[in-house]
C-alpha cells in the first residue's frame, strides 16, 4: 500500500496532472483534508472547472454541499496552510467508498 496520502499528486505533479487533465463541469473527484491527525477523503463535484484569470477551481463536497475554492495547484484558496486539497480519483481510494461521499483514516490507515 502507499503510504502517501495524496498518491504522488503533490506539488508540480499535481498541478501539471491538473493542466494535461482538464476538468469539466459535474465532473467527480476528490478532496483530501488532512488536519486532526487524520486522511479524510471526500467525494466532490466540479461546479466550476476554471474560473477567472487565475483560472482557479471550484468544487461542491458531496457530503455537505459546501463550494470550496481550490488554485490550479490544488491547494485551498481559503486554507492555503492545512492539508486540504483537491486531487483526482484513486483507484485504491474508490474501492474503499462504497456507497458513503467520504471516507477517514487514522495516520496508521486504519478506519477512523
Amino acid at each position: 500500500m502507499n503510504r502517501d496520502p495524496l498518491f504522488g499528486f503533490q506539488g508540480r505533479e499535481l498541478k501539471s496532472y491538473l493542466e494535461r487533465n482538464k476538468l469539466t463541469e459535474d465532473q467527480i473527484i476528490l478532496v483530501y483534508n488532512g488536519s486532526g491527525m487524520t486522511h479524510e477523503y471526500n467525494l466532490a463535484q466540479v461546479v466550476i472547472p476554471e474560473e477567472g484569470k487565475q483560472k482557479r477551481i471550484v468544487v461542491r463536497l458531496l457530503n455537505s454541499g459546501e463550494d470550496v475554492t481550490f488554485f490550479r495547484t490544488g491547494k485551498s484558496v481559503l486554507k492555503k496552510s492545512t492539508h486540504y486539497k483537491v486531487m483526482p480519483m484513486v483507484p485504491w481510494l474508490m474501492t474503499r467508498f462504497g456507497l458513503q461521499d467520504q471516507i477517514r483514516f487514522n495516520w496508521k490507515w486504519g478506519y477512523a
